[in-house]
């Protein structure tokens, strides 16, 4: 395991899966600090275990410059990690608009030198796994698979049309698969099945962590499942797994397709949870 005088935390998840929430809500713990895709990915090389040197190097940067500088690189929303990175008005032509930008941070509370740092990606660090699980303490975030799609039909992110870039790119096998299959809906399939898939070839069953039991527990499952000191004022949080900003009469369609694909997200969720959001969804 990768040390460096403080908890190193890998955070990853299925993008749209409640990352961004959980990376938020990391943020406001006592001496931890919690960055939102601050790395340029699409520059970390293709050879793994350069990659795997080049994230360490972030760490221990992103350690430095928080305690001597106080500014940190993250995506952010007026200089704060949001819990949700995406709008809730949407654009006809382009879906819910990103709100987040790339910059910088100030870190506006007191860390000691062995503060926790996590830093958070969805698809370079899942293409990296096992690897980056060797070196890091990596924990993954996933949600019931339905809401995940129908997240994705809402916005316009590479995901929306089947793609995934970062991912791609460290995994050339994703990407043929990806390029051979004209079928948008069977590609964002795919994807969700080589999220899940990596998470339960490589991560231990307590590593990942359900959307669904973070916004039950108001954020609490993830601090105990993380070990880092929880809120004592935790608000609730709202599940937006029937949001009506979703194509809901799409629902049935879409969950009929995943219990027929049966992919690795069946380990994570029962057929029924995913029928029964669907029927859910149809009456919002």
């Amino acid at each position: 395991m990768h040390m460096t005088g403080g908890r190193d935390i890998a955070l990853t998840g299925v993008p749209r899966s409640g990352t961004t929430l959980a990376c938020h809500l990391l943020g406001r713990a006592t001496d931890t600090l919690a960055l939102f895709e601050p790395m340029p990915v699409e520059q970390l090389s293709l050879d793994r275990a350069n990659a795997l040197g080049e994230i360490e190097s972030f760490f221990q940067s992103a350690r430095q410059r928080a305690i001597t500088q106080g500014r940190v690189p993250s995506k952010h929303r007026d200089g704060r990690v949001p819990d949700n990175p995406i709008g809730a008005h949407a654009d006809p032509c382009h879906g819910r608009p990103w709100l987040a930008e790339h910059g910088e941070l100030n870190v506006d509370k007191p860390l000691n030198e062995q503060f926790t740092l996590v830093v958070k990606h969805n698809a370079a660090f899942t293409a990296l796994l096992p690897q980056l699980a060797d070196r890091f303490e990596v924990y993954a975030i996933v949600r019931n698979p339905l809401a995940v799609l129908a997240s994705w039909h809402s916005v316009n992110l590479p995901v929306s049309h089947g793609r995934l870039p970062a991912g791609e790119r460290l995994d050339p096998d994703l990407g043929q698969a990806l390029h051979s299959e004209d079928d948008l809906l069977a590609r964002q399939i795919h994807i969700l099945d080589w999220f899940f898939s990596r998470y339960a070839a490589t991560l231990e069953t307590d590593r990942v962590i359900r959307y669904e039991d973070m916004v039950a527990s108001r954020g609490q499952c993830l601090f105990a499942t993380t070990r880092v000191p929880g809120l004592p004022d935790a608000s609730p949080l709202a599940s937006r797994n029937a949001s009506n900003q979703y194509q809901t009469s799409r629902a049935p369609m879409l969950a009929q397709a995943l219990c027929r694909h049966g992919g690795a997200y069946l380990r994570y969720y029962a057929r029924d949870d995913i029928l029964d959001l669907a029927a859910c969804m149809q009456e919002t």
